[in-house]
């Protein structure tokens, strides 16, 4: 059951690690009750604050370490894509989303009862993927503008219900200046390099702990953006020069690795 960035066909169907394409058997439209759509997997603010979670609501027995939702659906359900596919591009789609049998994986699978908008078929039994508890925050934060579109152009092609849709298009979203999307594009370079490459995770931990303490949404008071903004760039700015540096080098030898070229593909596409 996909209500994240897995209610678009295209991103489903490329979204394979190995490059391969998912082979979708089936995708319609369906509603889970007593879930809401959450944005409380831990991102990495300001360019992707937090990501997509099935999070049940207070009345389930599964609702542990509740979060608070920034603007909540109007009824206590989520619509999304209920979708069928074959094990082995299950397998990949799972790959895809972090889901590794290790302890630091982001996702877990939980079990809903999906209703098909096709009132001729009967509910069934679905994965959908909910944030685990070390990643899980409070509070959502915003959803980036560029996650945000990805989900609204699914809800469209999937034709859910009109009120779920104008709950996404009034949904507050990430905004940014374009100087401090530089800045945090750079200093993504420089510690995704140290995560991924060298695996010293320690300084994007304490710069996201940082974050998400003097983090407001885009809809608080402006004098909170304007403070959060300027508090973000000084804890940002140290690692973004070094990304800066590392960039250009890399350019200059044309050596930039793939990984470097997919955050800017990615993470420039809001400023389009």
């Amino acid at each position: 059951f996909g209500i994240g960035s897995n209610l678009s066909r295209k991103k489903l169907e490329g979204r394979s690690t190995d490059g391969t394409k998912i082979d979708i058997i089936r995708m319609e439209a369906a509603v889970v009750q007593n879930h809401r759509l959450a944005f409380n997997l831990r991102g990495f603010p300001p360019l992707e604050p937090g990501m997509g979670s099935l999070e049940p609501l207070p009345t389930t027995a599964k609702a542990t370490k509740i979060s608070k939702p920034l603007l909540a659906y109007h009824r206590p359900e989520c619509h999304g894509a209920l979708v069928a596919l074959s094990p082995e591009n299950y397998e990949k789609v799972m790959k895809s989303e972090g889901i590794t049998g290790k302890p630091d994986q982001g996702y877990e699978e939980i079990v809903v009862t999906a209703i098909p908008y096709d009132n001729t078929k009967p509910p069934v039994k679905a994965v959908a993927l909910r944030a685990r508890a070390h990643v899980r925050l409070t509070r959502d934060p915003c959803p980036s503008g560029r996650y945000m579109k990805i989900l609204k152009e699914g809800a469209h092609e999937l034709d859910l219900t009109p009120s779920y849709q104008k709950f996404l298009a009034d949904h507050p979203t990430a905004q940014i200046p374009g100087w401090l999307r530089k800045i945090a594009i750079y200093n993504l370079i420089a510690t995704g390099l140290l995560s991924f490459k060298y695996k010293i995770r320690l300084p994007s931990k304490i710069q996201s702990w940082c974050l998400f303490r003097i983090y407001v949404p885009s809809n608080a008071p402006v004098v909170w953006r304007i403070l959060n903004q300027i508090a973000t760039t000084l804890i940002l700015l140290p690692s973004a020069m070094i990304g800066f540096i590392v960039f250009r080098i890399l350019k200059m030898t044309n050596k930039v690795p793939p990984m470097i070229l997919r955050f800017l593909a990615i993470f420039s596409e809001e400023e389009d």
